[in-house]
């Protein structure tokens, strides 16, 4: 998929919401603006709940709802979006709504051009503070942005194509990896501040056919159950660094970073372990390949 047929497949996402899509697609023309991502019908973490973005600006950290009382339009959507993991960890974001219901079309129009506006005037702040990188859709999930800030964060630009674009910012120089586990050479880790048995997970937070695996709601803990109640295992690693496998709103398959994770003492062993989230953000750690270029 290439930019344009990203964004031809992102605005007629809302069309079964009229007054939704109307909205979105006045915003995105009147905006005209290439280096804007933008996301549409987005289910998003909030601090203790699950809850549908119509139209997010990641750059920004500015998201529209538009008001248009379909609830449980939205419920099946987050649901549908659970059972993917397609979920953004994206706390701390800044709301507008936009009323669509007992308005004229005139009033309505005036709202979106005021948002339009807004977005303008962010956009030129972060600009004029050197906070503002273009959208490059290219090399949006690659490690590339990641090696150069030094850390990967949760939030809408920490997810990954493949394993292989993941294990890239850990020092990984080689082919692909398709297994789920990768172990962190003893000087990556120490490097990164998590000294210890550490690696990359790429887990499916969600039910499969032997296991059962889930994230709570607040991002916070994973909960791993093998169905075999006779399947006991003990945890060997001190840390995890969880790159979830999700497939995004385009039906695209993702690895999303989570955080990470260390076991809960009392479910290191036996056939359910827990995990807590010890950190949202890890350093990153370049290949030689790629510090020498």
């Amino acid at each position: 998929m290439n930019r344009f047929d990203y964004i031809l497949r992102s605005l007629s996402k809302t069309s079964k919401k009229r007054w939704e899509h109307y909205a979105v697609n006045r915003i995105y023309h009147r905006l005209d603006d290439p280096g804007l991502e933008f996301i549409c019908q987005q289910c998003s973490r909030g601090k203790d709940k699950l809850y549908l973005v119509d139209l997010f600006f990641p750059q920004l950290g500015l998201y529209l709802e538009i008001d248009e009382g379909h609830y449980d339009v939205d419920q099946a959507k987050i649901k549908d979006a659970k059972r993917s993991f397609d979920i953004l960890g994206a706390s701390g974001l800044e709301e507008r709504r936009i009323k669509a219901s007992q308005v004229t079309i005139e009033k309505f129009n005036e709202c979106i051009d005021n948002f339009v506006e807004l977005v303008r005037r962010r956009k030129k702040n972060a600009v004029d503070d050197n906070r503002f990188r273009p959208w490059d859709y290219e090399r949006r999930f690659t490690a590339a942005p990641h090696l150069e800030s030094g850390f990967i964060e949760i939030g809408p630009h920490a997810a990954f194509r493949t394993h292989k674009d993941a294990l890239n910012c850990f020092g990984y120089n080689k082919g692909h990896w398709q297994r789920g586990v990768w172990d962190l050479p003893i000087e990556v880790a120490k490097s990164i501040g998590h000294p210890g048995k550490c690696m990359v997970w790429f887990p499916k937070l969600y039910e499969q056919p032997n296991w059962i695996n889930s994230l709570s709601d607040d991002g916070e803990t994973i909960v791993e159950i093998n169905k075999n109640p006779e399947h006991v295992y003990e945890e060997p690693y001190d840390t995890r660094i969880v790159m979830a496998r999700s497939r995004d709103e385009l039906n695209r398959t993702l690895y999303r970073f989570v955080g990470v994770f260390e076991a809960l003492p009392d479910f290191r062993t036996g056939n359910e372990h827990r995990f807590k989230r010890i950190a949202t953000k890890v350093k990153t750690y370049p290949s030689s390949d790629s510090a020498r270029g």
